[in-house]
């Protein structure tokens, strides 16, 4: 069973290893994930979710927002 791929689909940020370092200098694994969430998208004409981090859903958003506005006027 293959591991689904847990990254925002158009910029590729994903899961990164790092460590906790405490004041004794122990280390302790921890793991970073990105803010995903779920983005519904038209391509080709059909709606498609995928996974899109907050960066990337934000930037797609503005682009909505300015086709509108160039529409509207």
């Amino acid at each position: 069973m293959e591991k689904e791929y847990y990254g925002c689909i158009i910029c590729g940020k994903g899961v990164q290893n790092s460590n906790l370092v405490s004041f004794s200098k122990r280390k302790i694994k921890h793991i970073r994930r990105p803010n995903l969430h779920t983005h519904h998208l038209v391509i080709e004409g059909s709606k498609v979710k995928v996974k899109v981090c907050t960066t990337c859903k934000r930037s797609l958003r503005e682009g909505d927002r300015k086709e509108q506005a160039t529409a509207s006027v």
